[in-house]
């Protein structure tokens, strides 16, 4: 059966919810595509609460793509980057805070605006390509950190 990307989008947001709850936090998600938060979670001993991003791929190529919000630093956001794999094997979860998303998006997209099209032309910032693509040691230090989203 083909992948659509709303079915990876909604399998990642459906992990990160089992994830969630297996560590002890109370986990909902949102109405698809209503607004930038995906999942709500909450500590229940403290209430701390974190609104959550879930960005799935199942082809990890080094980075996921994000919309233009992802470019805007949200003090109470988080984003959890899912790489998918075969039905049998769990994914891998990358936890981020939208402040390094947002730098990391605007970086990536600066490089993007330096480098000339193929024809030699220079890009218009009105060409937008969002994506998130930290480096190896980056992701290695996300992987699996839930812990991050409700440290103060």
């Amino acid at each position: 059966m083909r992948k659509n990307n709303h079915s990876i989008g909604n399998a990642g947001e459906f992990h990160v919810l089992a994830q969630l709850a297996q560590r002890g936090y109370i986990a909902g998600k949102t109405d698809d595509g209503q607004t930038l938060i995906d999942v709500i979670a909450t500590e229940p001993e403290t209430l701390k609460t974190v609104n959550i991003q879930v960005k799935s791929t199942a082809q990890f190529t080094g980075y996921w793509m994000t919309g233009n919000k992802a470019r805007k630093f949200f003090e109470n956001l988080w984003y959890v980057f899912v790489s998918l794999k075969s039905p049998t094997e769990m994914p891998e979860f990358f936890i981020f805070h939208s402040q390094e998303v947002a730098a990391g998006v605007e970086e990536r997209h600066q490089y993007w605006l330096a480098k000339p099209m193929k024809d030699g032309s220079p890009r218009k910032s009105s060409d937008i390509v969002n994506r998130f693509q930290p480096t190896s040691e980056r992701l290695e230090q996300a992987r699996d950190r839930w812990d991050l989203m409700f440290n103060d």
